[in-house]
């Protein structure tokens, strides 16, 4: 072997081995930058919806809607519309639930409902705004009521037509009925109280830009008007 080709196979040697560290420190690089990435996710609370498992969403926060969920999953379906009913019933649980878990939340932010579904057939609004609004304390109480209203009668409907659909017996109609009706009045009990009580936060209030009203100096002085006589 003469000295060029020694020279040349020292040299090739070199590279590959210097080519192998740089790989090397680049892939522990890359793993740590994601180790590190995953951790602020955990940290920063980008991990996903705090929902709580099971089906319906925010299963935990009601007894009542877990049961209603389960007379029917544990059924058999016997008609073409029985799944997307179940599906859109499933839905109207999953905000009453994670709008009881919102409003009990000591954080007093909007979280679980946040990552519920819009959906026209029984929202006069998205549940994460109603929640928005409650926990502000700016919503009117007639929006309260007409939301409720809605959900009531879209549950009772959907009840209605899945008792037939999954063919259940008188007794657990009843029972389904009973569940819904307390599950509704449990949830408004609550926004009642967390909604319509206290003085509203700084972001429902009037700022310096917003429109106010205003009287002028002169009519201050005029006595109320009742009509003519």
């Amino acid at each position: 072997m003469n000295l060029k080709s020694a020279g040349s196979q020292f040299f090739l040697a070199i590279l590959v081995t210097a080519v192998t560290v740089y790989f090397i420190v680049s892939v522990w690089k890359i793993s740590s930058n994601t180790e590190g990435f995953a951790q602020l996710k955990r940290n920063e609370g980008f991990a996903g919806p705090a929902k709580g498992a099971g089906i319906p969403d925010c299963l935990r926060d009601s007894q009542e809607a877990s049961d209603i969920y389960e007379q029917f999953a544990t059924k058999t379906n016997t008609s073409e519309e029985g799944p997307d009913d179940l599906r859109e019933l499933t839905l109207i649980l999953s905000k009453l639930c994670c709008l009881k878990k919102d409003l009990l939340s000591p954080s007093g932010i909007v979280e679980a409902t946040r990552y519920q579904q819009y959906s026209t057939a029984h929202d006069l609004e998205p549940v994460a705004e109603t929640t928005a609004r409650c926990l502000a304390k700016t919503i009117p109480p007639r929006d309260l009521e007409l939301s409720f209203d809605k959900w009531t009668m879209r549950g009772k409907e959907l009840i209605r037509k899945l008792c037939t659909s999954f063919v259940l017996s008188d007794s657990e109609v009843n029972n389904v009925d009973k569940n819904y009706k307390s599950l509704i009045a449990d949830v408004y009990d609550i926004a009642k109280g967390k909604c319509l009580k206290g003085e509203s936060s700084i972001g429902g209030k009037r700022g310096p830009r917003d429109v106010n009203p205003y009287t002028p100096p002169a009519l201050e002085e005029l006595r109320e008007y009742k009509g003519y006589y």
